[in-house]
């Protein structure tokens, strides 16, 4: 059965033998690390298979546009209609105009179709006749996004994402020119508190509704009110329940036992190993690979998830 916050509170309440929380501690904060902690033991595959369709923002451009210092906006009729803004993007201003410092400069937000505001100043007093370039580097992400599955185009005309590093991102934008076919891109993370972005290089050519589909595995998702029913399986309720208590107990009672201890045990435990043969339990063979040799099997084995490996995992 789904088991609720409530539930979970009453636990880690009765570990520390029926009383309150001591009231300079948030007690569903304290689940919440317990959450993200579980989350982070395994690469869970009951915690993948979301889907989410991702777009492509191209470059904008234009010449005349109005500087007002007072207020950092940039101004320019309809310029911005296509424009969605995403933290961390940068203007490129090319034209000074009637006397801008050109550069680049941080976006700070969209205000509407005609108009930017800028993190910085490009001018002390209002200007005219400025000329800018907008080349959004990145496509923006689920805010739960913690692991990438796989990510592919939804056309037909075969356009890709080939994941790397930051760095060969970076040397793509500079060397290369706007496309429509093909990027490098690697997972960053902007604003505050951070969320995930990919970063991809070069930029695009033009904006593209749902240009790919993005598979992940997600992360906890942050819990606000003791009336939320935890969305977890029923074989890692034990396991959730386990480490909200062992959470409880290292803060309050960090005399009797430290955290991380109590974590390590948890992790070498029999409950965290049967909450994984479980999980890996539901799909144990990812089949013949692509470019490579089929899955192992030996007898008696089944996997606790890897969809990398070339052969299932022995059992524990």
């Amino acid at each position: 059965m789904a088991v609720s916050v409530k539930h979970i509170l009453d636990h880690m309440r009765d570990t520390l033998g029926g009383g309150e929380f001591p009231p300079n501690l948030d007690q569903i904060n304290v689940l919440n690390q317990a959450g993200q902690h579980l989350y982070s033991m395994h690469p869970w595959r009951w915690a993948q298979g979301r889907a989410t369709l991702l777009d492509l923002r191209g470059t904008v451009s234009g010449t005349g546009a109005t500087w007002t210092a007072a207020t950092n906006t940039l101004t320019l009729s309809s310029a911005f209609t296509t424009y969605a803004f995403v933290e961390g993007d940068e203007i490129q201003i090319n034209d000074g105009g009637s006397g801008a410092t050109e550069g680049f400069y941080e976006v700070g937000s969209r205000t509407s179709d005609n108009a930017v505001v800028l993190s910085t100043s490009i001018s002390a007093t209002d200007q005219t006749g400025v000329g800018f370039v907008l080349q959004p580097f990145t496509i923006d992400l689920p805010d739960d996004l913690r692991d990438i599955i796989a990510i592919h185009g939804t056309d037909t005309v075969e356009r890709t994402v080939t994941l790397t590093s930051l760095s060969e991102v970076l040397h793509m934008r500079e060397d290369s020119g706007p496309t429509d076919i093909a990027w490098y891109a690697a997972v960053a993370y902007v604003g505050s508190p951070p969320t995930p972005v990919l970063e991809i290089g070069p930029g695009a050519g033009d904006n593209e509704v749902g240009a790919f589909r993005l598979f992940y595995r997600s992360r906890w998702a942050t819990l606000r009110t003791d009336s939320t029913v935890i969305d977890v399986p029923e074989f890692v309720e034990a396991l959730l329940i386990q480490i909200a208590r062992a959470f409880a107990r290292g803060y309050v009672r960090e005399d009797l036992g430290s955290l991380d201890a109590r974590l390590a045990e948890i992790g070498a435990g029999p409950i965290f190993e049967a909450a994984k043969r479980s999980d890996g339990n539901v799909q144990p063979s990812f089949g013949k690979l692509r470019g490579g040799g089929p899955t192992i099997w030996r007898r008696g084995r089944v996997s606790n998830f890897n969809e990398l490996a070339s052969r299932v995992s022995p059992p524990l």
